[in-house]
């Protein structure tokens, strides 16, 4: 739940830390641990090019 709070609200990784009795760093090792299952867990489909949107070139 700690990783979460500091993903959903940008919370500074020394302030939740210091609110839930860890370390800084056991923070953030937790947090880069959770973006490395995210990206395990990404389809690796074919993607589409840069700007190939329609609407976003115009």
């Amino acid at each position: 739940m700690i990783v979460l709070a500091v993903l959903r609200h940008d919370q500074r990784l020394a302030d939740v830390a210091g609110g839930n009795a860890v370390s800084e760093s056991t923070v953030r090792r937790w947090r880069d641990e959770l973006i490395g299952l995210l990206v395990a867990q990404t389809p690796r489909g074919p993607r589409a090019p840069p700007n190939s949107c329609a609407a976003c070139s115009s």
